[in-house]
């Protein structure tokens, strides 16, 4: 586990594991109470001020609600933290969401001056020990902390002092500068709570011998100084939201609801910009030295609210109608005689065509025009700082959907006909360069570790049609169920084509309750050793992209406009098939089964369905039930040049506007009878379908299933046990459509029949080999080919070689793997990370090597 490591071995295992004991023990007990926590005293002097003595200069300290003033260097009286103090404390950020130990106080020394030396001593009793401790501070607070060790033994001490339980762990994983990635922002976070420099100093050199190459600090040259001393220039940051909140005919505040003064003009945006750059450039950073700024936390909005503030902002009702004319839209078409009768339009209301169509464009309204407000920030934040700065949007919605029907999270309208929550479609952001890079969170287990791969696909996908980037904001705090589990996400990322991770955070946790990973560094090794992974493969991985896939999949959009108020619908699933409607379940799915055979595949949005759009693939696969009819006429003009669309039961049954539309059934051959489309709660709670068998052998299909109008005549290549066709194939023109009655997607997703290292599997064979036979028969042949299924190879390529990383996700280790990758220049070297040197084979079919393979590992192509 170790032997990447620096000082690796047995005893170097062993230290870090006790270690990592004496953390889990001192900071994981139950919840606490008043009488759990230790009471203390404590007294303090100043002992140098801007280094010279401090005669005559007035110090006030102040510990809770007791104080004390002095003159010069003389010492304080004993100050009490006593029950009183406690009770209080507990009540408060963060000891309230915290709950255990330690218990967070401090004490706060009026007169500070930077910098100033400051001699402190507790003690737990009136009689007992004293403690001392010299703290050089640039500020004017001092954190306290106050916990039980596992033997139950009170202690008190200053935040510097207990931090050292992590600094002695990051000590044993750390890794030298050279091995370090230089190019991928790497970013953390330290939390400092007061102004010992000491604390502050060990936090960001620690992070950084960790492999962490960019850390967030504030603005201010002290901090630039450290971060220099630790061999770093980099650092990042991160607001909660851009002027506005999510629109700019919004008031300035926090959120879309709040009525707070201020007008989002351009001016105020170029002024916002300068206001969060300015301050980095002054401290002394470069331009470049931003690796990473994060410009908005999870945006979303609640409707119906929203549709109240549109009508209360006179530019923001000229934005949407202007909006609706760039649609070819006049008032007649949305059900009123002039653009000025023409306001928001939600769901309840939209009872017939005219009024369809403005909910729908009502819709789609906000998603855009939120959007074009976060271009608008991003480009003058470019100008503040540098071009193509990487900009983040952490979504934390992993679908990019843009509409979903449930009164979720705090929407104060639950029981509206109208509840919903919008955000941004991640394909349409991308198109519009709404960031520099694009990225989401993964607030989900290692068991599903895999998912990043799908996530990265969509982002991936919505990167290149702006021509930005994309990268991954992990979440060590939910990783470690599986030693390799986090090592797996980080290089799913970066294997796909992201320019970047982000970790949230480390903390320490104390300081920031529920979101730190702090408490959780047994995920620090596997962390590290993907940061050495990615520095050794770095020149490669760096400039690579992923070629262009010859499969799609066709990502769902208009048909959430239309889907069932659902209460226990999140838009946050963490799992594929869970909390979602049955198209969208089905995507995620069918890319499941596509990643297991190793198949690449891109997304594409409605409007990529024409002969232009889709010129790059071979495949669609189609799951969506709502097409727009112009968008349904260019897929099926694709088909019959040639094209092989994949359709599932309910695709394309119906227009944008919710209207039966039989233009896909027609132009293909294939009709179903109309179906709901349903809500899928869990994988555990899909129901059976059918059984049935074709060409690759039996399969047990879940979830909705569909009626052919008519059972055709030929082209059946499985049938349901009761006779009914399952799959059917018909050539339309000099393409085809392989039709399934049902959705093989989750179907195959619930045929898992174990675990190994808690990862999902046992597959169906046959049912992958059915959502795959379309690509079989359409001789896509991947960039990369593998002998086994369930190891995945994303290839990135450069004018400086190839970089595939390998991703196994069978749950164990491979004593042999043979890989054959066809790139496009002639292969001198053969590399391993893990392995080293490999020896080659180049062949007609490409380049062949073997190697052993554990949970990953990254073979470098150079010409």
């Amino acid at each position: 586990m170790f032997k990447n490591t620096a000082k690796a071995g047995a005893g170097g295992a062993l230290l870090f594991y006790s270690l990592l004991f004496f953390v889990t023990c001192a900071t994981t007990f139950g919840q606490i109470s008043a009488g759990d926590v230790p009471t203390f005293q404590v007294r303090a002097r100043v002992t140098s001020c801007e280094g010279k003595a401090p005669e005559g200069k007035k110090f006030t300290f102040l510990l809770a609600d007791t104080k004390a003033s002095v003159t010069s260097n003389v010492w304080t009286v004993w100050l009490s933290f006593g029950p009183k103090q406690v009770e209080e404390a507990l009540k408060r950020y963060p000891n309230l969401v915290l709950k255990r130990f330690p218990v967070v106080t401090g004490l706060t020394i009026s007169g500070v001056v930077d910098p100033t030396t400051v001699e402190i001593e507790t003690r737990l009793k009136e009689d007992g020990p004293v403690s001392a401790y010299t703290a050089d501070l640039f500020g004017p607070g001092l954190t306290l902390l106050i916990w039980r060790d596992k033997d139950q033994q009170p202690h008190v001490g200053p935040a510097a002092e207990y931090n050292q339980r992590y600094w002695a762990i990051l000590k044993t994983v750390s890794i030298s500068e050279a091995e370090r990635p230089k190019l991928f922002p790497i970013v953390d976070r330290f939390l400092g709570r007061d102004g010992d420099r000491k604390e502050w100093e060990e936090g960001i050199s620690n992070l950084a011998r960790a492999g962490f190459n960019a850390l967030m600090v504030p603005a201010e040259p002290r901090f630039r100084e450290m971060l220099l001393k630790a061999g770093l220039c980099r650092t990042a940051w991160a607001i909660y939201n851009p002027p506005g909140y999510a629109f700019d005919f919004t008031p300035w505040g926090r959120g879309p609801i709040q009525k707070e003064a201020g007008t989002v003009t351009p001016e105020a945006i170029e002024k916002f910009a300068h206001a969060q750059m300015n301050p980095y450039l002054k401290a002394g950073f470069k331009p470049e030295d931003m690796a990473l700024y994060t410009m908005s936390d999870e945006p979303c909005w609640y409707y119906p609210a929203m549709f109240q503030v549109l009508q209360e902002s006179p530019d923001g009702l000229r934005q949407f109608r202007d909006y609706l004319k760039a649609q070819g839209l006049t008032p007649p078409d949305v059900g009123a005689a002039s653009w000025e009768q023409v306001l928001p339009l939600g769901r309840s209301k939209a009872t017939d065509l005219p009024l369809r169509r403005l909910f729908y464009w009502t819709a789609r309204f906000f998603a855009w025009d939120s959007a074009r407000h976060f271009a608008n920030c991003t480009r003058e934040l470019e100008k503040a700082a540098w071009p193509n700065m990487p900009i983040f949007t952490d979504w934390n919605y992993h679908t990019g959907s843009l509409y979903f029907a449930c009164p979720y999270g705090h929407n104060p309208d639950k029981t509206s006909a109208d509840v919903a929550l919008g955000t941004h479609d991640w394909l349409e952001f991308g198109r519009m360069r709404g960031c520099t890079m694009l990225e989401t969170e993964d607030w989900f287990p290692d068991s599903v570790a895999y998912y990043w791969s799908f996530l990265s696909a969509k982002l991936r996908c919505a990167a290149e049609k702006g021509g930005v980037q994309f990268g991954g904001l992990i979440v060590p705090r939910v990783a470690g169920q599986r030693e390799d589990g986090i090592l797996q996400k980080i290089l799913t990322v970066i294997g796909s084509g992201g320019k970047g991770v982000g970790y949230f955070i480390f903390g320490p946790e104390y300081n920031f309750p529920v979101n730190c990973y702090s408490e959780n560094l047994k995920v620090l090794p596997k962390m590290v050793e993907a940061h050495r992974m990615i520095g050794k493969a770095e020149d490669l991985l760096w400039p690579g992209t992923r070629p262009r896939a010859q499969v799609a999949i066709l990502d769902p959009r208009s048909a959430m406009m239309w889907d069932k108020l659902e209460a226990k619908r999140s838009p946050t699933s963490e799992e594929f098939g869970r909390t979602t409607m049955d198209y969208m379940a089905e995507e995620a799915n069918l890319y499941l089964a596509l990643e297991h055979a190793n198949i690449p595949a891109d997304f594409v949005e409605e409007d990529d369905l024409s002969l232009k759009g889709l010129v790059p693939y071979k495949v669609l696969y189609v799951t969506e039930p709502n097409i727009p009819a112009e968008f349904q006429e260019g897929l099926v003009e694709w088909v019959r040049k040639g094209g092989t669309v994949v359709t599932v039961t309910g695709a394309g049954a119906a227009d944008r506007y919710d209207d039966p539309c039989d233009i896909l059934s027609k132009g293909l051959g294939v009709a179903e009878q109309p179906r709901e489309r349903e809500f899928i709660a869990s994988p555990a709670a899909l129901k059976e379908a059918g059984e049935g068998s074709g060409a690759p052998g039996h399969f047990t299909a879940f979830g909705p299933r569909g009626k052919l109008t008519a059972d055709p005549a030929n082209g059946i290549l499985a049938s349901f046990a009761d006779g009914a066709p399952a799959i059917i194939e018909r050539k339309v023109g000099s393409g085809r459509v392989v039709h399934f009655t049902w959705m093989p997607g989750l179907s195959y997703l619930k045929s898992s029949t174990t675990t190994k290292d808690k990862l999902p599997v046992g597959f169906s064979v046959a049912i992958r080999g059915m959502i795959t036979y379309p690509i079989q028969t359409a001789r896509v042949i991947p960039p990369v080919s593998v002998n086994q299924v369930m190891i995945e190879t994303p290839l990135l390529l450069s004018a400086k070689g190839g970089a595939i990383t390998l991703l196994n996700w069978t749950g164990e280790t491979q004593k042999e793997v043979q890989v054959t990758a066809r790139v496009p220049f002639q292969v001198k070297s053969v590399e391993s990370i893990k392995q080293g040197k490999l020896a080659f084979r180049q062949t007609e079919q490409g380049v062949n090597c073997t190697l052993p393979l554990n949970a990953a590992d990254i073979i470098l192509l150079r010409p």
